[in-house]
């Protein structure tokens, strides 16, 4: 039986391999722009997505 637990650990395994592989390992773009969700809702999420296009546009 898969716990919790178990799933978990899996995922993070798949991340690190992904991470770390010798050949287009899955890492952010150097000029990306990462928005941590942890404690956003939805709504907060696209409006922060929203308010982060609208600067990158008035900069262009």
């Amino acid at each position: 039986m898969l716990t919790l637990n178990v799933f978990l650990s899996e995922i993070k395994e798949r991340d690190d391999r992904d991470r770390n592989r010798a050949v287009a390992p899955l890492v952010p773009a150097a000029d990306a722009l990462v928005l941590d969700s942890t404690e956003l809702n939805i709504e907060q999420v696209i409006e922060k997505a929203l308010q982060y296009a609208r600067e990158k546009l008035a900069v262009a």
